[in-house]
């Protein structure tokens, strides 16, 4: 049976005592101890850096609480995170999910997994403005189960190598699919480093199959579902969808991204367009954002003049469209078995709440003066040329919910954080495609049972179809199965819930007009 609290010790210090059964670390002293599973993106180096220390002293003592951290690889994290919920003996109290709610999560979340956090959240400051339309889309039952980890709507789209794009006689965005074919192509054969040699490629790809889904919006097929004609429908049914996939699987068969891409661990995403290998980054735009800092932080040459730093144009949309987030990417659920207590859920949403203070956002993003940044003259953060993956903080933001999104520091920008807000201000917040059954997917019966099988399925033949492996009748075939063994029952399930929502709001307005 769900748990479901009715009273919370709202301290952020608790004594030992107070949690029965609690483990603790040697050095938390007298500090409750939780246990966190959080995705490793950086091979090993997350709070594991010169200064970390100071960092994890640092938030360990404002929170008053003592983090036992799991980094689990982030190439194999879908498969970790499965066995981790079949471990009730060594669960730990938060669990890192990523994107949005899977039918895993639906599936434990209605076996009774998680902590209801519905009438918790608005007791801390921070949690308490977790927008309305998040809480929805992180719930199951009408309960909310996760805490997200809030992000720019608009945040994905197509980055380039600027000067590589120069180098090949590209002197404009490209504004249409054939014209980011061009690019990769040109990529990929016409020596955009200059060096003679066939060693590169147009676009940067590992086995995080992220791109393909923003790619697939420049066709205009949608987020996950589009509404056509009323109905809600998932967009591999779509002309468009099929018209990304071939689009894709020409530009694997032309060998414009690498033909082994499937089998390159996620944790070397950037990789290549950090090493002068790709010229194409398809993700979030801060994404492209920090390769560009690395072109500074390592003094990389631009192609077409020695003198100056290679730079990254952050693009945004194509052909008018980008990928939406959610509002966020990846939340954090409270266990039942790793929590036991309603103190373990304070001590655990006490430390999410207060890593989202002014103090500790700023070290999440900025590291720690002297070490990472300095403060000019003006009272501005001016941040040193250290890289990236060398920053004590390097992996804290991954345990902070970003709410509310909205808060800003003193930093002197640069040229780089001008371009990124430019993108986001000017061209993807106004393109990004939502995904209209995000909020009823976690309130599908038949999602819960079968949406991991379901979505497999999708995927694998995605993934098959771009790399020939399989041919159209086998893309047919697939998505045949996934009707039979559930799909079509989704659909309907998720347009009864979509008129429901339709036919409520269409009352509500009524009568507000009435009044």
């Amino acid at each position: 049976m769900r748990k479901k609290l009715m009273t919370v010790v709202m301290a952020s210090t608790m004594a030992a005592a107070m949690i029965p059964g609690a483990a603790f670390a040697e050095d938390s002293g007298d500090k409750p101890t939780i246990t966190f599973m959080v995705p490793e993106y950086n091979a090993g180096k997350s709070l594991n850096n010169e200064g970390s220390d100071q960092v994890v002293q640092k938030y360990e003592d404002y929170t008053g609480i003592h983090a036992e951290i799991t980094w689990a690889d982030n190439g194999a994290y879908n498969e970790i995170l499965g066995t981790t919920l079949m471990d009730v003996d060594n669960m730990p109290m938060i669990i890192t999910a990523q994107g949005a709610l899977t039918g895993t999560i639906v599936s434990a979340a209605d076996e009774g997994a998680f902590w209801d956090l519905t009438d918790l959240i608005d007791q801390y400051p921070n949690l308490s403005t977790i927008d309305e339309s998040v809480r929805k889309g992180l719930s199951v039952n009408g309960q909310v189960i996760g805490l997200p980890r809030s992000r720019e709507l608009g945040r994905y789209g197509l980055s380039y190598r600027k000067d590589w794009a120069e180098k090949v006689g590209i002197t404009e965005d490209p504004q249409t699919p054939d014209e980011v074919y061009d690019m990769l192509y040109k990529f990929t054969y016409g020596d955009p480093d200059g060096n003679g040699v066939d060693d590169t490629y147009g676009m940067e790809m590992t086995k995080y199959t992220g791109p393909f889904d923003i790619v697939q919006t420049w066709f205009g097929c949608g987020n996950g579902w589009v509404e056509q004609d009323g109905k809600l429908i998932p967009v591999h049914q779509t002309a468009e969808y099929k018209e990304a996939l071939d689009w894709l699987r020409k530009v694997y068969a032309d060998g414009l991204m690498r033909s082994d891409w499937a089998t390159i661990d996620t944790s070397e995403w950037s990789n290549g367009c950090k090493k002068g290998e790709d010229g194409v980054y398809i993700d979030v735009m801060d994404g492209g954002r920090r390769i560009w800092d690395y072109f500074v932080q390592n003094d990389v040459k631009s192609v077409v003049n020695p003198d100056e730093t290679a730079t990254m144009r952050l693009q945004g949309p194509v052909n008018g469209h980008t990928l939406a987030t959610s509002g966020y990417n990846g939340f954090y659920v409270i266990t039942v078995d790793g929590a036991k207590t309603e103190e373990d859920v304070a001590n655990c949403l006490t430390f999410l709440d207060k890593l989202n203070d002014y103090d500790m956002r700023l070290m999440a993003d900025y590291g720690i003066e002297g070490i990472s940044y300095d403060l000019n003259e003006d009272g501005n953060i001016v941040m040193r040329e250290i890289a990236t993956e060398n920053m004590p903080q390097l992996g804290l933001n991954q345990m902070v919910t970003y709410t509310p999104l909205d808060m800003t520091f003193p930093v002197e920008k640069n040229e780089r954080d001008l371009a990124l807000t430019e993108c986001y201000e000017e061209r993807t917040r106004a393109a990004a495609i939502t995904n209209p059954a995000i909020g009823y997917m976690a309130s599908s019966k038949v999602y819960s049972d079968y949406g991991s099988d379901l979505d497999e399925i999708i995927s694998t033949a995605r993934t098959q179809y771009i790399c020939g492996t399989i041919d159209e009748a086998g893309l047919q075939a697939a998505w045949d199965d996934w009707a039979d063994r559930g799909g079509n029952d989704l659909i309907d399930e998720i347009n009864e819930l979509y008129q429901a929502d339709l036919a409520a709001s269409g009352e509500a307005e009524s009568e507000t007009a009435a009044e």
